[in-house]
């Protein structure tokens, strides 16, 4: 098998099948249950689970952890959701573990989706590479992700927003139930600040099962929170104890929250002192995509927010670190968004608008875009992107891109080949 063909392989299954764990359990049966060798930070969230798998990742491993992590999707290329202590999966570890899981996959009468093989594909290279401790991100949901086979260490729920609702249900009671399932009896769990009618079915979730609790804004306070162009700054305290001021190397009030709550999980399961030491680990994260400052003057800047939750944080993270400029924006989106409803909260804040489609065959077209927004459609994000940067460049305005990380990943590409992004 060559790194083509695994890629081949890995994509050609379908993926969505019936809703369940059995063809993820008969997968790793079949595989000797890799998973038994190693403990898991499960973690779920409409928005804010990877920079909170990313920030786990981090202190894992400065804690002397041999660190794994499991995201999706991928920005730019597949290798990027398996990674050990920072580093992705290269072509001989991605070749190994995936011709062990296609042999485990043969025999089955149901044969697994395309994430539920990546899911064995990771477990397979974090065994082979000693992994000790893995940050493990749900894909979709929670109850029957594939991720949930495990037994972690703590469950955290980042977020929960109307999202995938065709998937987990049309109120936010429905997805919070889905995105609950990760809990598991007497593990301690992780929430962040929900929606109260989200919260009262992961409290009620957690009675049920005795995991212990660990709310944000309740059992974690977090406090005078500052924002710049490097990160988000905030006094942490829980039950432990106070922390003091920490620094999380991602931007936004959001991201506060979602680097207390890993802090939390790490407190939780290896203590205060540990985590102590793991917090500067804390200030270097980077999460590619994510307020991603690629030029600071003018200011050039990716965003990923690609639902109403996402783009309300963006719009208030935006104010927080550049106030009342107005950027230039280029945007697109899949066809299961209503960009109407994903940009209204930038619409007070955006000056223009260029859009385009995703790479991504369920890509929304530019054209349609572009009259949800009052914007100039462009045949590739490539042209948009050219567009408003020439745009810019007349009055040294900024530039956001944001939309869907199908088009963020697509123009990292080209901000790497012309030079403003390391390669």
């Amino acid at each position: 098998m060559t790194e083509g063909e695994a890629l081949a392989y890995l994509s050609s299954a379908g993926r969505f099948g019936e809703l369940g764990l059995a063809r993820t359990e008969a997968l790793i049966a079949n595989l000797g249950h890799p998973e038994f060798a190693m403990r898991f930070y499960h973690v779920a969230g409409t928005n804010g689970k990877g920079s909170v798998t990313a920030a786990l990742a981090a202190m894992l491993a400065e804690s002397g952890r041999r660190a794994g992590r499991f995201i999706s999707p991928h920005l730019e290329r597949p290798h990027e959701r398996i990674s050990v202590l920072g580093q992705d999966i290269d072509e001989a570890g991605l070749v190994q573990a995936t011709e062990a899981v296609r042999r485990a996959a043969a025999p089955l009468a149901d044969p697994p989706t395309e994430f539920e093989l990546w899911t064995g594909v990771a477990l397979m290279h974090f065994l082979a590479e000693g992994v000790t401790d893995v940050a493990w991100e749900t894909g979709l949901g929670g109850r029957y992700d594939s991720t949930n086979v495990v037994r972690p260490e703590v469950s955290i729920v980042s977020s929960i927003g109307m999202d995938h609702m065709d998937r987990l249900g049309d109120t936010l009671a429905k997805i919070a139930w889905e995105k609950a399932g990760i809990l598991k009896p007497r593990v301690p769990a992780v929430v962040g600040d929900l929606p109260p009618e989200a919260m009262a079915v992961v409290e009620a979730a957690a009675g049920e099962i005795s995991s212990p609790l660990w709310r944000l804004g309740h059992e974690i306070k977090v406090d005078d929170i500052a924002i710049d162009d490097e990160g988000a700054v905030f006094s942490y305290r829980d039950p432990l104890g106070d922390a003091g001021r920490l620094r999380f190397g991602l931007i936004g009030r959001h991201q506060a929250a979602n680097g207390a709550l890993a802090f939390a999980a790490l407190r939780l399961t290896l203590g205060a002192e540990a985590a102590a030491g793991a917090a500067r680990a804390l200030g270097q994260v980077r999460w590619p995509g994510r307020f991603e400052v690629v030029r600071r003057e003018p200011p050039l800047v990716l965003d990923g927010a690609h639902n109403p939750q996402g783009t309300h944080a963006l719009a208030e993270t935006w104010r927080d670190v550049y106030g009342q400029r107005r950027p230039i924006a280029v945007f697109g989106c899949l066809s299961d968004r209503d960009p109407g409803e994903v940009t209204e909260p930038m619409r007070e804040i955006v000056g223009a608008w260029h859009t385009a489609a995703p790479a991504s065959p369920r890509r929304l077209p530019a054209e349609e875009a572009a009259r949800a927004v009052g914007g100039t459609a462009h045949p590739s994000p490539e042209a948009a992107l050219a567009a408003a940067l020439d745009e810019a460049r007349a009055d040294g305005r900024p530039v956001l891109c944001f939309g869907s990380l199908y088009l963020i990943g697509e123009l990292r590409g080209i901000l790497r080949r012309d030079g403003l992004l390391p390669s």
